[in-house]
């Protein structure tokens, strides 16, 4: 049962993600006035396919995209109408002026970058909608305080109900570790506490130390030598709709850095190859955050979208962010790049990519089996 549930939950995932992307490109294709032929979710046989009547106008006459549902689930793409095309060649005179290639700088650039920004825009709404709906999480009471610590040495003691942190009001035990974690140049902070009733303002001044971890490296973060929040007390935390969509962006700009970041990390091998996940991997955890109920697996669905949106960004061959590459290029130079360049450079995507997903695939194999990993 659990396996068909992470099937199930993989494929809406897979599905969805991919969906939002190619509408991405769809509709700011259309926008921009070029002629669409058709939308596929999936690569290889179609097994569904439609001509929907509602579609975006095209000179007042709606478009005639096809929209397809391939036996692949593993993509999808939106084939625009574009006179490089081998299978595009009898294209009206008339009718020119609507193919991607004849289009200005700016509206190519848009229509590519309108994917990844799609994924981006959900996991904005996602993350939220779970602001919205509020969350249950554990109080911002400190439960131990370290000796010799900067909590110590501040008077802080167990049992202090953390109010406000430099007049910023403090709801949950993940923010006020969020806030001292952030106070990594050994400044002081005022926080209001409450104790037995009463309120009082105690400066804290946390202590910086370097932490190193394998996805990020060093990082300067700031501790006070406390446990903060307890199972045993918790609270229901929400937005209202302006904050809620703020703490949505802050989230996914903050995972968006971290996601390509720690990619960067990989290729210049200052972490290990080893944590890259492939599909496996990503169907396990739908699986597992699907029965923990619909704030997990919409938490899940935020991460996986922010990946798609990130990684999609980057300046590789095949890749949305390759061609964006290819964009700079002509602004910078007036020229478009070559198309015999062009087509060494989406080669060499190619295999680049087919080397990841191949070795992604194998680190989930390694990590399903328990085998060991030739990356240690």
């Amino acid at each position: 049962m659990s396996g068909l549930i992470a099937i199930v939950s993989f494929l809406f995932v897979i599905a969805l993600l991919i969906a939002v992307h190619e509408w991405g490109h769809y509709r700011m294709a259309a926008a921009v006035g070029v002629r669409v032929i058709r939308f596929s979710l999936g690569f290889g046989k179609p097994l569904f396919k439609w001509t929907p009547k509602r579609q975006p106008l095209l000179d007042g006459h709606p478009q005639t995209t096809e929209f397809v549902i391939a036996a692949l689930p593993f993509g999808g793409y939106v084939k625009m109408q574009d006179e490089r095309e081998t299978d595009q060649h009898a294209i009206a005179a008339n009718d020119l002026h609507h193919s991607f290639n004849r289009k200005p700088l700016w509206a190519r650039a848009a229509v590519v970058f309108a994917g990844p920004l799609a994924n981006l825009i959900l996991a904005v709404l996602l993350f939220a909608a779970l602001n919205w709906v509020g969350q249950t999480l554990p109080t911002a009471r400190l439960v131990e305080v370290v000796a010799d610590d900067a909590a110590a040495s501040a008077k802080l003691q167990a049992g202090d109900l953390v109010l406000a942190v430099d007049a910023q009001k403090v709801t949950d035990s993940i923010q006020l570790r969020e806030l001292i974690r952030a106070s990594n140049q050994g400044v002081a902070q005022s926080w209001l506490i409450e104790r037995q009733g009463s309120r009082l303002s105690i400066v804290v001044t946390p202590r910086v130390l370097t932490e190193t971890s394998e996805f990020l490296g060093k990082e300067r973060i700031g501790r006070v030598g406390a446990i903060i929040g307890s199972p045993k007390e918790l609270v229901d935390v929400s937005f209202g709709f302006f904050d809620g969509f703020a703490q949505g962006v802050k989230k996914t700009w903050h995972l968006s850095a971290l996601t390509i970041k720690t990619l960067g990390r990989m290729i210049v091998g200052k972490a290990s190859l080893k944590n890259l996940t492939g599909p496996v991997t990503v169907a396990e955890y739908s699986g597992k955050t699907a029965v923990m109920g619909l704030a997990t697996f919409t938490l899940f669905l935020g991460l996986m979208s922010v990946s798609l949106g990130a990684l999609n960004l980057l300046p590789l061959p095949m890749l949305d962010g390759g061609h964006l590459m290819y964009y700079l290029w002509e602004l910078l130079t007036g020229k478009e790049v070559s198309v015999q360049w062009l087509d060494k450079l989406q080669r060499a995507g190619f295999v680049f990519l087919i080397l990841l997903t191949a070795l992604a695939l194998y680190n989930d194999l390694v990590r399903v089996f328990g085998l060991r990993s030739f990356f240690g």
